[in-house]
């Protein structure tokens, strides 16, 4: 996997420092540091709402680079100065989704039109993946915005992806025009912003 680009380096590193001031832990980029993410949030929640897209920022990118690390391969499409349009690709399937989006979903504990949060799929995998999530089960709304659940929910369908695969294509790499679609040159306004 390629290492990311500077902004990744220097979001993360915000949010290592940020959050070991408060939950006194040191991350690192493992599945297991995800409930200090959460608990972050919850003191973050108190802070001006001025601050919550940067919140959003260095927290959705630690998460998106806890998930490139352990379920890639992927890689970040950062489009200067829109943190609504950022996307961590995955290389070998085709899945996408806004890690800032999924952050600024959990800091306000709500969805929010315009980020990207959602995981974007093929048509023809909606169905699969569907089922498989709800061979987990349901997800309590109280934890439905929790960091660990969602790192749970993208292995999930990672995984079915993944096993759904032709040997043919197993060794293929998905570059940047297969998600070429998603890729917003010019976003409506947002809250991060």
């Amino acid at each position: 996997m390629d290492e990311p680009d500077k902004n990744i380096v220097d979001l993360t590193a915000a949010c290592i420092l940020a959050v070991e001031e408060v939950a006194k832990v040191r991350l690192d980029f493992t599945q297991d540091t995800l409930p200090f993410l959460d608990f972050y949030l919850m003191s973050a929640r108190e802070v001006k709402e001025e601050a919550h897209g940067l919140i959003a920022q260095m927290v959705g990118v630690y998460f998106g680079e806890v998930i490139r690390r352990n379920l890639g391969p992927a890689r970040w499409y950062l489009p200067r100065e829109q943190p609504e349009n950022v996307r961590l690709e995955f290389e070998d399937i085709f899945l996408s989704f806004n890690p800032i989006g999924i952050a600024y979903e959990a800091l306000i504990e709500e969805e929010s039109e315009g980020f990207g949060a959602h995981l974007e799929l093929r048509p023809a995998d909606r169905s699969v993946v569907k089922g498989s999530l709800e061979a987990l089960g349901a997800t309590r709304s109280d934890d439905y915005y929790r960091f660990g659940v969602r790192f749970e929910i993208i292995d999930q369908v990672a995984h079915t992806l993944r096993s759904r695969l032709p040997e043919a294509e197993r060794s293929r790499t998905l570059g940047p025009d297969a998600y070429a679609h998603l890729r917003i040159d010019d976003p409506p306004e947002s809250p991060l912003s």
